[in-house]
């Protein structure tokens, strides 16, 4: 009963503190200053476990020798979104308004389409396009192969440099926006959310669309499509499941919070977080909230979930934490403290977590960590297997620096964007 109590002071100090060393505003999918998100408890919410996130602790040394850093690419502006790679090429969008292509053997350009905003959403591939979108307010389709366009429409996702640099200075927690939803492909048909608060479908092939789906805010979240279902959670503070052919309505389910994070469908569940401070999994087909992870104290969660081996992986914002939860039941499996802002999601490989971490004004936190995995559980609670760091002098970055992109990878290297501007390509040596 001492240590539980202890346990909870320790919580609530930490909590304090962090709440007092945000006094000037932290960005948000992709980051925001987690101590002012608003909390909210869902009505529909079932089972929720109790969670008292122990305290922060000092994370160990840097073994970088144990990651060898193959190449980089120089970009002129800060890289948020995550890369994709396919048949040898890494393709990804830049703040300097760029979508690249380039060889992922010998880091040459193939090619750059230069548009009107910034890009950071993550390319999608199909049909021999690639698709993206832009703050200019576009979607585009590209040849894969070319970089020429084949088409682009407006999807009223216009937002102007000066607006998305003033974002992170707003004293409303909703002003901190910082990503763009990411195009899906399927059925023919790419799928895409707005900042006009509309999810759009658009024939893959023409950019013709499809039809529109409005919901209450901004969408910045990216669809997921299985099995003829399109799920995606808005600023409303709702999670939708739409039928991906006709934009119909399935169900739609209040989680209490902002959702910028990309739903998981596994098992018969939608699994997704949001600004409430919590992870939910919902009833794949009736929307019913099946349980609800809170974190006990009010810091965003910007990550996407990934699922192995039946536990659910994800980080989160100003909690400064990775945690493991089990997939059926929501209950905390194994929990990694560091201190930066993880709105990257993980990739498991092995017996290894990597994932992306950030930090405000402070160069030695922010980069690419790994974390090691024993039986699914991180084998040190507080110490990294390796941090590869990520420092920015680039004026656009804005004080950030680090990772907010998700690592990638492809045979046996990790590929991920720093806010330096650089594209990195990156081998696990340990």
């Amino acid at each position: 009963m001492k240590n539980q109590f202890g346990y909870v002071i320790a919580a609530f100090l930490v909590s304090l503190s962090l709440i007092l060393s945000a006094c000037r505003p932290l960005p948000q999918t992709v980051p925001p200053s987690a101590t002012l998100a608003p909390t909210n408890t869902p009505t529909q919410a079932k089972s929720i476990p109790s969670t008292t996130p122990a305290p922060t602790a000092t994370a160990g040394p840097s073994p970088t020798p144990a990651v060898k850093v193959l190449w980089t690419f120089q970009t002129e502006g800060p890289i948020w979104g995550t890369p994709t790679v396919s048949d040898g090429t890494v393709y990804f969008g830049s703040d300097d308004n760029n979508l690249y292509a380039v060889e992922v053997q010998n880091s040459q350009l193939k090619w750059k389409f230069t548009a009107q905003g910034i890009v950071r959403s993550r390319p999608a591939l199909g049909g021999g396009l690639v698709y993206f979108a832009s703050d200019d307010g576009y979607l585009y389709a590209l040849g894969l192969q070319t970089g020429k366009l084949v088409w682009r429409r407006d999807i009223g996702n216009l937002l102007s440099r000066d607006q998305r640099q003033n974002l992170g200075t707003s004293p409303d927690p909703t002003g901190f926006d910082y990503y763009q939803s990411s195009p899906a492909v399927a059925n023919g048909q790419v799928y895409v959310g707005s900042l006009d608060g509309n999810v759009y479908a658009l024939a893959a092939d023409t950019g013709k669309i499809i039809w529109t789906f409005k919901t209450g805010e901004k969408v910045r979240a990216t669809p997921t499509v299985d099995n003829g279902t399109l799920y995606i959670g808005s600023w409303d503070k709702t999670v939708y499941a739409l039928d991906a052919l006709t934009g119909v309505v399935r169900w739609k389910t209040w989680i209490g919070g902002q959702v910028q994070t990309t739903a998981l469908v596994a098992d018969g569940m939608v699994y997704c977080a949001s600004r409430k401070a919590s992870v939910v999994a919902l009833d794949a087909k009736t929307g019913e909230i099946k349980w609800e992870y809170a974190y006990g104290f009010n810091m965003w969660v910007e990550s996407s979930p990934q699922l192995v081996n039946g536990i659910i992986y994800i980080g989160s914002s100003g909690s400064q934490m990775v945690v493991g939860l089990e997939g059926q039941t929501g209950n905390s499996f194994t929990i990694f403290y560091s201190k930066a802002f993880h709105w990257s999601t993980p990739a498991i490989v092995k017996d290894t977590l990597y994932i992306g971490g950030t930090s405000f004004k402070d160069t030695e936190k922010g980069g690419l960590y790994a974390l090691k995995l024993v039986n699914g559980k991180f084998a040190k609670l507080d110490q990294y297997q390796w941090l590869l760091p990520v420092k920015s002098t680039l004026e656009a970055s804005r004080d950030w620096s680090g990772v907010s992109s998700s690592p990638v990878l492809a045979d046996s290297v990790i590929y991920f964007g720093g806010l330096d501007g650089k594209l990195y390509s990156v081998r696990d040596q340990s």
